[in-house]
């Protein structure tokens, strides 16, 4: 996943005071780029042996937050693109067409609120998926949704801070189960847990992973993603 962080310093040093004095309160730019990264997970489409993402976001804001957004939505809207080319080249993910970010007012939302819709629009550039993106974690923990990039050798998950994937599902152990990528094989191991671990509904303590398997701790899914196409 794209660093967030970078985004607001490339941002804050193309725009001075924006984070300071412009988003005091309202809506915030790395919100905007959060939602981009999960529409474009929601929004992706699989092909025989590649994966398109959705390269157009419209986004709409109150009133209020488009008015104090304006003077900076052509830095915003680059910074945006540069995080959608950055998230789809992590996963090995392609592009129909340019990226492409635009705002637009809804009077019905409230200051702090915001709608965002995401399609796939060809275009003369696009962006080809790459053919050995980092695997991934997507979980899915007390009706929300995230993705985890599995950069290291291994990954620990559980309930503590020190984990690489942190759990707040009180059925987790403190360190759950750990998940180890060596010569492209991911095996996931359970750490003496309390209450275990099912990978595809069977209880397990030490498997091989294959793409688009469920881990099941507690009433947390995690679906491990293989990268590449």
């Amino acid at each position: 996943m794209p660093n967030l962080r970078d985004f607001e310093r490339r941002l804050g040093g193309l725009v001075e005071g924006l984070f300071s004095k412009t988003f005091r309160s309202g809506v915030q730019p790395v919100e905007l780029a959060k939602r981009l990264i999960k529409e474009m997970d929601a929004g992706r489409t699989v092909g025989v042996n590649e994966v398109w993402a959705p390269n157009h976001f419209e986004f709409t804001l109150s009133a209020d937050d488009h008015e104090r957004l304006e003077h900076a939505e052509t830095a915003i809207a680059k910074e945006l693109g540069s995080v959608m080319v950055e998230n789809a080249s992590e996963r090995g993910w392609g592009l129909v067409g340019p990226p492409e970010v635009t705002f637009d007012v809804d009077d019905r939302l409230k200051k702090g609120d915001f709608g965002c819709t995401a399609s796939l629009v060809e275009g003369p550039e696009k962006v080809e998926p790459a053919g050995s993106a980092a695997p991934w974690l997507v979980v899915r923990e007390r009706g929300s949704e995230r993705t985890v990039t599995l950069a290291g050798a291994t990954t620990t998950i559980g309930r503590i801070p020190e984990c690489d994937v942190t759990l707040t599902d009180r059925g987790a152990s403190r360190r759950h189960a750990q998940l180890r990528l060596k010569d492209g094989v991911a095996t996931l191991t359970d750490l003496g847990s309390t209450n275990g671990t099912e990978v595809n509904g069977h209880p397990v303590q030490s498997t091989t992973l294959d793409d688009g398997d469920r881990i099941t701790i507690g009433t947390t899914v995690l679906v491990y993603r293989a990268g590449g196409a």
